[in-house]
């Protein structure tokens, strides 16, 4: 403690309290340190994640990290992956640990050793399983540069991170036992934190720098066993449902290691993107917004004037043509900033709703790549509304029930979170007070639930983020809502008001499904393939039972074409019974057999999907229910 003085703290629900100065984060939390009845793992510190032993020796915003917080987990997930190094170099003395970051399903760590076997995983297990229940702290400790160096002197690979770091930032290390890496935190408190991991496997990688041959060990953590067998149970149904297997199956998609993480949309794949586009599309047209088209590529002057050159390039691909660099846009804002900014605007054009639907390009990290959901390509369906202060809460409330309408089409509970300002932001502090306490506010008096992140926001606006769950309860964050006063101060944009003056829009960033990619990798493992008729890729099958009946089929098949039905003919080179099982492991809506009875009955024998009995129906009738349940995107056939 630091003598007498004391220092404020101030909490997430609005409480104030004085405690002495060099207390640390974790006692001063320990008042109501539970949120929602689970205790923190780690602090934030004035938007900054901190260690709970962290001293704080000044007036602060304290709030609790968990497991339930984005930042939490992924603080669970690396103390998981030092948790592993410790493992490895201690079964393995003679691999070198490289870095082992978390991922979207857990974390990896990534080493410079000979090629593993399955009994040095059995001796990773086994030094974790003591050191879990010694409870070893991670303690973390700040070294000169020089000490760090001979420290990992036999490690190219952290000299090569330590490299990186910069003349004024500290260098520190984490000890958990005998451990030591070099690492900036935070961490869970001790190896008890981790009786929940779990090594998915291990497998041979590249080092991106040096092109050496590394090993990976993945794996998974949570704070409990009980929440780690839960997970592993849905692991094994998620399994059966994996978009990678589907989207190969039926040919919706596919990828190849000459370009990393860029789909490639096969014929049926592209009809999903197409439906969905026209769907929001749909929206857009009802709701005055309009399309525009901008660059692939911008200067890099563009990038520095939005933030994203400080803030985000890492995560960018770059290019030079000669003196000057471009980078290729990882989101749309920047266009649309300036779109608006390209002529004089007047307060009568507000809200002006400017959709995008552009190809993306962001430089995700290898080992993050997972099929459609994590890729380096992406298009989303992406607006930047230009509002006055006075029509925020209109515009989000619109954007709210639009949220309940998609959702509900496509069968997807969703909830919001309220992600608030990070330790590295854009503008004036006041400022985002203002914009977080207005989507509080929208969120509250809308009645919805929601959750508080502190910290979470991007680095230029707080946002409403929303999680859809899946049909095996699974959370997935797609779409977002960014309540942002800060891009448009730095492009300078302004519009007359009615008052004669010049006034800054504000602007909300928003998107609802998300990515096309992302959402579709969720969506084929919610229904595990099997799509509503308005979407699916094939609609109807016709299947005549003998070649005599081919005529018919190809006519009822021509008919419903004409309708815009998506409809195919399988041919009589295999058995009726054979077919029809086909068409169920093909997920086919709606399946019609055509035969001799239905040729002298002039109907139809139509089987919906999931069902055992046909029903029969006329041409007529059959057609009018397709259209129909097409047309009010029913779910279900």
């Amino acid at each position: 403690m630091e003598g007498s003085r004391e220092v404020e703290i101030r909490f997430p629900d609005g409480r104030r309290r004085r405690v002495p100065a060099g207390i640390e984060a974790g006692e001063a939390l320990a008042d109501g340190a539970a949120k929602d009845g689970v205790p923190p793992l780690a602090a934030l510190v004035d938007g900054v994640a901190v260690d709970l032993a962290s001293p704080i020796g000044h007036d602060v915003a304290l709030a609790p990290l968990t497991f339930e917080d984005r930042a939490g987990r992924d603080i669970l997930q690396h103390s998981a992956a030092h948790l592993v190094a410790k493992g490895l170099v201690e079964t393995v003395p003679e691999a070198l640990p490289t870095h082992g970051p978390p991922t979207e399903e857990g974390f990896y760590y990534d080493f410079d050793v000979r090629p593993l076997l399955p009994a040095d995983l059995d001796g990773v297990r086994a030094v974790m399983q003591r050191s879990i229940e010694a409870r070893e702290p991670f303690v973390r400790k700040q070294l000169s540069r020089s000490d760090a160096e001979r420290l990992f002197a036999a490690n190219p690979h952290k000299l090569r991170y330590l490299a990186d770091v910069g003349p004024n930032e500290p260098v520190t290390v984490y000890t958990t036992g005998s451990f030591v890496d070099l690492c900036r935190g935070p961490h869970v408190p001790d190896t008890h934190w981790l009786e929940g991991i779990h090594l998915l496997g291990f497998s041979a990688v590249e080092d991106s720098v040096s092109g050496r041959p590394l090993q990976r060990i993945r794996g998974v953590a949570f704070p409990t066993r009980a929440e780690l067998e839960s997970y592993l149970k849905l692991r094994t149904e998620a399994a059966a449902r994996d978009h990678r297997v589907i989207g190969s199956k039926q040919e919706l998609f596919m990828f190849v290691d000459e370009a990393p993480g860029f789909p490639f949309w096969l014929p049926k794949g592209m009809i999903l993107v197409r439906e969905l586009e026209k769907y929001v599309a749909e929206h857009l047209r009802a709701s005055g917004y309009a399309e525009v088209r901008t660059p692939l590529l911008f200067a890099q002057s563009v990038y520095e004037t939005s933030g994203h050159w400080e803030h985000y390039r890492e995560n960018m691909f770059l290019t030079v043509d000669g003196n000057r660099t471009f980078g290729w846009k990882p989101m749309n804002c920047p266009g649309s900033m300036l779109i608006f900014r390209s002529r004089p605007r007047s307060y009568r054009e507000l809200p002006l709703r400017l959709a995008e639907f552009a190809p993306l390009h962001r430089l995700e990290a290898s080992g993050t790549l997972h099929g459609l959901t994590r890729v380096r390509e992406l298009v989303q369906d992406d607006a930047h509304l230009f509002v006055a202060p006075d029509q925020v809460e209109g515009e989000v409330r619109k954007l709210l029930d639009w949220i309940q309408e998609a959702f509900t089409t496509f069968r997807l509970g969703w909830s919001y979170e309220l992600s608030t300002r990070p330790a590295s932001f854009l503008g004036e502090a006041g400022v985002w007070d203002t914009a977080e306490a207005t989507l509080e506010k929208i969120l509250r008096e809308s009645g919805v639930k929601y959750r508080v992140s502190p910290g979470e926001g991007g680095f230029y606006a707080p946002k409403i983020d929303i999680h859809i769950r899946d049909s095996l309860g699974r959370p997935w964050q797609t779409g977002t809502i960014q309540l942002d006063y800060q891009l448009p101060a730095r492009f300078r944009l302004e519009y007359q008001g009615a008052d004669g003056q010049l006034h800054t829009p504000v602007v909300i960033h928003r998107t609802i499904l998300g990515s096309w990619e992302r959402f579709l990798g969720v969506f084929i493992e919610h229904c595990a393939g099997r799509f509503p008729p308005w979407l699916a890729p094939v609609q109807v099958r016709v299947l005549p039972i003998a070649d005599r009946h081919a005529a018919a089929a190809q006519g009822l098949a021509d008919s419903l074409a004409a309708e815009g039905v998506r409809v195919e003919v399988a041919a009589p080179e295999e058995s009726i019974a054979k077919r029809v099982r086909t068409a169920e492991v093909d997920r086919i809506p709606y399946v019609v057999v055509l035969g001799d009875q239905e040729a002298a009955e002039g109907g139809l024998a139509v089987r919906t999907r999931g069902s055992k009995e046909s029903l029969h129906q006329s041409p007529a009738e059959f057609t009018a229910h397709v259209l129909d349940r097409i047309r009010r995107r029913e779910y279900d056939p």
